[in-house]
């Protein structure tokens, strides 16, 4: 470790989530002068392909930042495996002396402020949306809430990234600072289509070739990681429901239930209008190349992938849950005639009595038909998107996420009061950083 920088470290569970939601943390540590340490899971349980986990190994050297493997695993039911990685963190911290670290996922952030507590290291922690919420299962409520108040205790700044955990932890939750931001920000510049308005729109000819896709054909598009949660399944119902042969389906992502997809859609006959093609790199060229965006998830935080489709311009089509309605104002939406569902936004728990299920929803099926018949209702919905979307940008986010790392530095410093923002050992104060 340099002389002349303090460390600070970033961990996560997985390498994915470093790459997809903290570089920008990265070089802003790195800009206020910071030595930035990573660790997390380069090996296993990633939702990117392997190339792209080499990509990021070069460009963390590149960039000078000393990263670390950690073993750290997805599934809290190896008790032997989360023992290891707990003892890799507090090796990793007699071996290094961190100013202070901030910590992600519900696994990776439990590991990480129990050993953060054995060695007297001050914790931010960002949650990425609790496992328990209105309407949660029970079983998750008896297990991630009495884990998430007990570490609360242990965490000096909690970062939230929706208002309805941002509330509840303001309430239920003694951290010593809790903190609201929207999300971890997008590059809207990067995936913004200007011309999806203005002009005709016509499919890249390399597109259609990659993905064997006809010319004149209407393209849903999902992204997301290939499991139960992501719920992809019931669009696949809606799919053969629709009956149509003009409409192609494209998932992009990887996960355990890829070859239960490729089943479902062989079972319902429509798996010459299905493209799985696993994790992709080129998302702007993607999005600019589909028609719906279609993101049925049954639990999110606020979901990058929905904010980078809006970015893009796309009509989406997305489960009513925490992080989606607020990503989808309801004074933007358009009101169907015999149903609540607007600007796609579909209750499917509530088409499924609150459980998983293969049945199709009546309404996503309603709206799909809909987005299919209405070009105006298309481009009207995507263009509020592309517009409502621009609040989550990096730049929001980053001054949101400084101010922050400025108030562990003013701590640091002996200040306990920065910005408005009162915290200490012990106390609980809530602040929204806006």
């Amino acid at each position: 470790m340099s002389d002349s920088k303090k460390a600070v470290l970033m961990i996560a569970s997985v390498a994915s989530m470093i790459d997809q939601f903290n570089m920008p943390n990265i070089r802003l540590l790195q800009e206020m002068g910071y030595e930035v340490h990573v660790a997390c899971n380069f090996k296993e349980g990633n939702t990117c392909d392997a190339k792209r986990i080499r990509k990021l190994k070069e460009t963390l050297a590149s960039m000078q930042v000393v990263w670390h493997q950690w073993d750290c695993p997805r599934d809290v039911s190896s008790v032997k495996k989360c023992w290891n990685a707990y003892c890799q963190l507090r090796r990793l911290f007699r071996n290094n002396t961190f100013a202070w670290m901030h910590c992600h996922s519900p696994i990776g952030g439990a590991l990480a402020r129990i050993a953060a507590r054995k060695g007297k290291i001050r914790v931010i922690y960002t949650a990425h949306g609790f496992h328990f919420y209105r309407g949660a299962p029970l079983r998750n409520w008896m297990f991630y809430y009495p884990v998430e108040k007990l570490l609360a205790g242990w965490t000096d700044v909690l970062i939230t990234i929706n208002r309805e955990d941002y509330q509840f932890a303001g309430r239920r939750l003694k951290a010593g600072a809790v903190c609201y931001i929207p999300g971890v920000g997008i590059d809207v510049e990067r995936f913004s289509d200007s011309d999806r308005r203005t002009h005709p729109k016509v499919k890249d000819a390399h597109f259609l070739n990659k993905y064997d896709i006809p010319q004149n054909a209407v393209v849903f598009l999902s992204t997301g990681e290939l499991n139960r949660r992501k719920n992809h399944r019931v669009v696949l119902a809606v799919l053969a429901a629709l009956k149509r042969n003009d409409v192609y389906y494209l998932i992009c992502g990887q996960g355990p239930q890829r070859e239960e997809l490729q089943r479902e859609a062989k079972r319902l006959g429509i798996e010459r209008y299905v493209r799985m093609p696993g994790y992709q790199e080129e998302m702007p060229w993607i999005y600019r190349n589909a028609d719906v965006f279609i993101f049925p998830s049954l639990q999110e935080g606020l979901p990058a992938a929905l904010m980078e489709a809006m970015a893009a311009g796309l009509p989406c089509v997305v489960s009513d849950i925490r992080g989606n309605r607020e990503l989808i104002p309801k004074s933007e939406r358009f009101s169907l005639k015999d149903s609540k569902v607007s600007c796609g936004v579909v209750d499917l728990k509530k088409s499924f009595g609150g459980r998983y299920s293969y049945r199709y929803s009546q309404e996503l099926l309603t709206i799909l038909k809909r987005m299919l018949d209405d070009s105006w209702y298309r481009e009207t919905c995507g263009f509020l998107n592309q517009k409502h979307v621009k609040k989550y940008g990096l730049a929001a986010a980053e001054t949101r996420m400084r101010k922050i790392y400025e108030m562990e530095e003013a701590y640091a410093s002996g200040i306990s009061h920065y910005a408005g923002i009162q915290y200490g050992s012990g106390k609980r104060y809530s602040a929204d950083s806006r």
